[in-house]
């Protein structure tokens, strides 16, 4: 396998690299999820005994089934998922967990939108080598830090 040059290798060489931990999403965020879930299934309630009525078809019935699924699944991972990183990597927790490790990483883009953190969650977007690009939501201030300073790349990191 060719060796890529990764311009995130003095992050690695480091002697202090930043090592952080924290939920993925805001606590806003996840308050406006548990709100829109609960409308959902208000809702979903009331409309039951018309559902019954209508006699959809079985497919039907289990296409809203499906989603109800894929709802409960990414409200539940909203809430649980852990975004870390250290020295090496960089790693969110999710239905499937996302790993990237830091000498793999070519390209990375931080996108935060102060005082709109409940509407735009921060990220960090990474391209790695020959594996496409990753996003990584953050919610932890420790966490966002290091996104910072992973941002800035090696030369602007000797000036921060």
């Amino acid at each position: 396998m060719e060796q890529r040059y990764s311009p995130y290798a003095a992050y690695l060489s480091d002697p202090a690299p930043i090592v952080a931990e924290g939920p993925a999403f805001p606590l806003q965020l996840k308050l406006q999820a548990s709100v829109l879930i609960g409308c959902l299934l208000f809702w979903a309630i009331r409309a039951a005994p018309n559902i019954e009525l209508a006699q959809w078809p079985s497919s039907t019935l289990l296409f809203v089934a499906m989603l109800a699924v894929f709802i409960a699944v990414s409200y539940y991972w909203i809430l649980r998922s852990r975004t870390s990183i250290d020295g090496t990597t960089i790693r969110q927790t999710w239905f499937i967990a996302k790993e990237v490790k830091l000498a793999d990483v070519t390209q990375a883009k931080f996108i935060y939108v102060p005082y709109l953190t409940w509407l735009v969650v921060p990220r960090l977007v990474v391209r790695s080598g020959g594996r496409g690009s990753y996003v990584f939501h953050a919610a932890d201030k420790r966490v966002l830090a290091a996104f910072a300073k992973l941002s800035l790349g090696p030369k602007l990191q000797a000036l921060a």
